[in-house]
């Protein structure tokens, strides 16, 4: 499956948890729209309770039953591999997750206020790669804001965290824009390419395009 989002505002190098939940909030609409409108997401939100115990007539269980790998939580002996991750009160959706057995390739278009060809200065593009990488995760607890009534109970992410994400290219170019913007400003173009690490019935729908 492959998808693009986009990202227009400030990216800083170690950002703070209220500049990354800012970022977080302008993907969390485009990922919904994507959940409302994606017909395989559709037809996984109808197959998303899978065994983890094999017995006529299940077919196969779910990939935590595999010897080799952790277990998830397994109630009753079935996983709701669309299950939302609760923290902070808070319920996160992401799509790219450890219950799906999915990993996700980045190409990102990166355009700043820095002349062409200055890629690596000092650290300052890994670190606000890192910026992005956290702003497209379940934040961790300390990172979610208190209090903040523009919050809603289900935020939309696009992986549970950025371990998840297998490959990652960069291409920069110069961001044209209002004379007297803020150095920090950049707009992202994000082509999202969705892997499946283990093939199963059920994350079958992320195998097309």
């Amino acid at each position: 499956m492959r998808f693009t989002l986009t990202y227009d505002g400030e990216l800083r190098s170690q950002g703070n948890p209220k500049q990354k939940w800012a970022i977080r909030q302008q993907f969390d609409p485009q990922l919904q729209e994507l959940w409302r409108i994606n017909p395989a997401l559709a037809d996984l939100d109808y197959a998303r309770h899978v065994p983890t115990t094999p017995g006529f007539p299940v077919w196969e269980v779910h990939h935590s039953a595999d010897k080799h790998l952790p277990s998830l939580p397994q109630p009753n002996g079935w996983v709701d591999v669309l299950s939302p991750i609760e923290k902070g009160g808070k319920k996160f959706i992401p799509l790219v997750r450890e219950s799906l057995a999915l990993r996700c390739g980045l190409k990102i278009t990166f355009l700043r206020k820095e002349e062409p060809g200055k890629v690596y200065q000092g650290g300052d593009l890994d670190n606000r790669l890192k910026t992005l990488f956290d702003a497209l995760s379940i934040p961790t607890l300390e990172q979610i804001p208190k209090d903040d009534p523009l919050i809603s109970d289900n935020v939309y992410c696009l992986m549970e965290d950025d371990s998840m994400i297998s490959s990652c290219e960069i291409e920069t170019h110069r961001l044209l824009s209002k004379p007297d913007g803020s150095k920090h400003d950049v707009r992202l173009i994000i082509e999202v390419d969705i892997k499946v690490t283990k093939p199963r019935n059920y994350n079958q729908f992320f195998l097309g395009d």
